[in-house]
């Protein structure tokens, strides 16, 4: 598509953006965001933007608590949220949420993965002496390559075919065609967008090298492997949608062999590490981390707890974290799938996960997730409970690679990869090598299972429940007519289709917003 010369300014982009009054550019014609004076002249001004681009992604993942409503809400495994909102999905399965506007909109990813899509384009031509080394001037690229990539990784596991805009949108005139109409951009397939996806992964695959624990950005920043495990989790999900496509799977095997074999990383023994190990994975940057969104007061990236529903902690914790019960503090509910399957397998007896990951898991009154409950004091306070969060959202880590390898495998009838996996992350944790069937049905199970358990919390079991075809078990509201309707994904916000009658409703929602 045609490339715009015009200059963007990144301060001006960024606060115009980050405004609550901005509209999304598929929604209606953006007011112009270039900058008449030059901006990308050198390393500090495109490290900056690249900073501002993370904070758009750290910004429309953890707004509203989207990540928990998107990915863990949905799965309803392990924890019923009593808030009136979370009541929308888990008591009937309506994904319209009351006054959580940012959760069924996808303007917020949209605007991470321009952004990141404009620092792609003008580093690139910037001169490679205005960089430290060409490896930095790599590097820039490759980050934001990535965000583009996971931003749109997201906008597809949420609403299935979305629009696919290659261009950096920098003006208003970019929308408006010369006879003075808007420019409509349609929903591309999903497959479409995934091969869009994959392109932007496998740039910043080439252009990123792999890092340490010892490095200051380590896993809050994108790598190599960041890139490789974003590479696993998007050809799984390529194949599950595509008839189970053994390329892509055998693509997801060999990227998550990469991590595993190249990232650094290493797994957290619960057994061995115990309550340190756990603390030190969920406050972040610990050994295990391979991409997180980082909250540390220390870098003034963090915010105040409290139990309100606009944070994840508010839906996560609850006494003693705070100072007195959340009347819509969230329960292990033993009803939920979760708590159910634990129950029931005498293998899960002595799970360490269960002390390590709850506050009271044998509580039926009283437990919850507690890999939020990390916290530090404001020093600026008397008050014991005037915390900032200093636990760090994880996207991925290093167990997560260890079983979409397994799962990949088992897909392709490999029982014996699949099951070695699966034990190694069982092994972490005090349970038994698994011993029942290798058919594929059996082994879907047992990997989601241990992957419920051990990302309790993290936002995964609703992706996971439609990428493994595991749509059923314990969610009273998914049947056969909502699935062959692609109920699954979330309805389209309405504003988006009153300005741009291109874009087509999901089935499904048609007719219920």
């Amino acid at each position: 598509m045609k490339r715009m010369k015009k200059i963007v300014g990144y301060i001006m982009v960024f606060s115009l953006l980050c405004t609550t009054g901005c509209e999304d550019f598929l929604e209606r014609e953006p007011v112009s965001i270039t900058y008449p004076n030059v901006y990308w002249v050198n390393q500090s001004n495109a490290d900056q933007a690249l900073a501002g681009a993370y904070g758009l992604f750290k910004y429309a993942i953890s707004g509203q608590a989207n990540f928990i409503y998107w990915g863990e809400i949905t799965g309803m495994t392990f924890m019923r949220s009593r808030n009136w909102i979370c009541n929308y999905i888990q008591n009937s399965g309506n994904y319209v949420l009351a006054y959580r506007d940012g959760s069924r909109n996808w303007k917020d990813l949209y605007r991470a993965a321009n952004w990141a899509n404009t620092i792609e384009l003008y580093v690139n031509d910037m001169p490679d002496e205005v960089f430290s080394s060409v490896e930095d001037k790599n590097r820039i690229i490759g980050e934001a390559a990535f965000i583009r990539a996971i931003s749109y990784f997201y906008l597809t596991r949420l609403w299935g075919d979305v629009p696919i805009v290659e261009e950096s949108i920098e003006t208003s005139d970019q929308l408006i065609t010369e006879d003075g109409y808007i420019v409509r951009i349609p929903r591309s397939s999903e497959k479409e967008v995934l091969d869009y996806t994959l392109e932007a992964v496998d740039k910043a695959i080439s252009l990123l090298d792999y890092s340490t624990p010892e490095d200051s950005k380590w896993a809050i920043t994108a790598n190599k492997a960041s890139a490789e495990a974003l590479k696993a989790h998007v050809t799984l999900w390529y194949a599950s949608r595509d008839n189970d496509n053994n390329e892509m799977m055998q693509k997801c095997i060999n990227a998550a062999t990469s991590v595993i074999n190249n990232s650094n990383a290493e797994l957290i023994d619960y057994v061995v590490e115990g309550a340190d190990g756990v603390e030190d994975m969920c406050k972040g940057q610990s050994k295990t981390g391979l991409f997180e969104i980082n909250f540390n007061a220390g870098m003034n990236e963090s915010f105040r707890m409290s139990s309100g529903d606009d944070r994840h902690m508010g839906l996560t914790q609850n006494y003693p974290v705070f100072k007195n019960y959340n009347g819509s503090g969230p329960l292990i509910d033993p009803e939920y799938y979760g708590k159910e399957f634990m129950t029931a397998d005498p293998d899960r007896d002595n799970d360490v996960r269960k002390e390590h990951f709850f506050y009271l898991y044998d509580n039926p009154d009283d437990s919850f997730i507690s890999k939020y409950q990390y916290q530090s004091a404001d020093p600026n306070s008397e008050d014991p409970y005037a915390q900032f969060t200093e636990s760090n959202i994880l996207i991925f880590r290093l167990a997560d690679m260890y079983l979409l390898r397994a799962e990949a495998n088992a897909k392709l009838g490999n029982d014996g990869p699949a099951v070695a996996d699966m034990n190694i992350i069982r092994s972490k944790a005090s349970v038994p090598a698994y011993t029942g069937a290798t058919d594929r049905a059996s082994l879907m199970k047992a990997i989601f299972d241990e992957r419920a358990i051990e990302f309790v919390g993290e936002a995964q079991g609703g992706f996971d429940r439609i990428r493994m075809d595991y749509y059923y078990e314990g969610v009273p509201w998914m049947n056969q007519n909502r699935i062959s309707k692609k109920g699954y994904f979330w309805p389209i916000h309405p504003s988006v289709i009153s300005v741009n009658p291109s874009i087509v409703q999901t089935e499904y929602w048609r007719g219920k917003l």
